[in-house]
């Protein structure tokens, strides 16, 4: 760790001179560097990471002589970020969701960072590519996340192989539901994606490398009906409801209420405060079909397109962020498992719940980061929620879904 820290600050030293360098063309460098460079670098992340970012950049600081103001912003990141850019004005930095660097690439306010080959052979690949766009690396990730079952082992004994195995068990628990699974009356296209993914349905045509089609819409493909139909028929057996919403999901599970659950590492600090025997492991899959497949989703930072002082946010994604010890830190924090392949290793070595949400993910898709992807949840979530309320048969939903997506794409 010693050597990362020097390395770090001979970077460092780098950066002040090329900041020395941009601010003086003249005998006059103390006046042009002042206004060249300010000193500080300003970081937007929202209510969960403001605080741990808070205590983390005090090393930064220390060891570059950088003052860092992280600030808070409440549900609103995303949004804030995009106003303020387009004004010329925010952050340096902002810490965020993978699938924010396509809208934030084509609207020109992210620039790309510089992951060198060792900085890449030393990230898990998939986080590297989920901020790739136009063969561009927009962000470095810090932490993946992804969905898993959670099962209460004092209920459910035995992992299920297959859903319908979950179905038995859950129905010979002898509780009120069979499973809890974020739907509500809009529906959930992020928790239905691991079903619909089983089936073969897919959102956007992917070349094989990554890059995906936003006119090729599959959501009614053969897959993506089967998958709907299966709503609607999970529906009618009271298996999935739109009556089970981000507001019970969890409650009803820790309560005892159902000895399965399909949600994320965000669920265990409250299964754990009640005092739960549980077990996490993968959402498995349909008898016959593929795999359940979530979504990955990557956290990373971010830099500017109007960061005032560019160098020196680089110096800090690449250089900091990119430390073991850093994202160890944020990993205990966050719950969430690294995106270094060494710092990954650390942190889930005796870690069930680690091992098993990774376990989870080991099938996961990145979730999309083209801007397309704006136009799927809404009428993707409407058509799950019609299917299973059974408004509509899973091949209509299916068809009026991606006949919605195909619409706002073109438009």
């Amino acid at each position: 760790m010693r050597r990362r820290t020097l390395g770090i600050t001979a970077v460092s030293a780098a950066a002040l001179g090329a900041a020395a360098a941009c601010g003086s063309d003249d005998g006059d460098s103390a006046s042009d560097e002042s206004t060249q460079f300010s000193g500080e670098l300003v970081i937007w992340a929202d209510e969960t990471r403001t605080p741990v970012l808070k205590e983390f950049v005090k090393d930064f600081e220390n060891s570059v002589g950088v003052k860092v103001t992280v600030e808070e912003h409440v549900e609103t990141l995303r949004e804030d970020f995009l106003t303020a850019a387009e004004q010329g004005q925010g952050p340096d930095i902002i810490v965020g969701a993978h699938d924010w660097s396509g809208q934030f690439a084509a609207d020109g306010v992210i620039t790309p960072v510089t992951l060198n080959a060792d900085h890449q052979a030393a990230l898990n690949e998939t986080t590297v590519k989920a901020f790739t766009v136009d063969g561009n690396v927009y962000g470095v990730p810090y932490a993946v996340e992804n969905l898993a079952l959670i099962r209460n082992t004092d209920l459910a004994p035995t992992a299920p192989a297959t859903f319908e195995e979950l179905i038995t068990a859950g129905e010979a628990a002898g509780t009120d539901e069979v499973l809890t699974m974020e739907v509500g009356v809009d529906g959930n296209a992020y928790s239905a994606y691991p079903l619909f993914a089983s089936f073969g349905g897919y959102l956007f045509k992917d070349d094989g490398t990554g890059t995906l089609d936003p006119s090729d819409v599959g959501v009614d493909s053969p897959g993506g009906i089967a998958a709907f139909e299966k709503f609607a028929e999970l529906g009618a057996a009271g298996v999935l409801k739109t009556t089970i919403d981000a507001t019970n999901t969890i409650p009803f599970f820790v309560d005892g209420k159902t000895a399965f659950m399909i949600s994320g590492p965000w669920a265990l600090t409250d299964v754990q405060g009640a005092g739960l025997n549980y077990e996490v492991t993968a959402i498995p899959g349909f008898e016959g079909q593929g795999p359940s497949a979530p979504f990955l989703g990557v956290q990373g930072f971010y830099v500017s397109a109007t960061a005032k002082n560019a160098v020196f946010a680089q110096e800090f994604v690449t250089n900091y962020v990119l430390t073991e010890d850093l994202q160890l830190k944020l990993a205990e924090a966050g719950g969430r498992l690294p995106a270094l392949t060494a710092a990954a290793a650390t942190y889930s070595a005796d870690n069930a719940d680690v091992q098993g949400f990774a376990a989870a993910g080991e099938n996961a898709v990145p979730m999309p980061n083209i801007p397309a992807m704006n136009a799927v949840w809404e009428p993707f979530g409407r058509a799950e929620a019609d299917a299973i309320d059974g408004v509509s048969t899973g091949a209509d939903a299916a068809a009026t879904a991606a006949q919605a997506i195909r619409d706002a794409v073109a438009g």
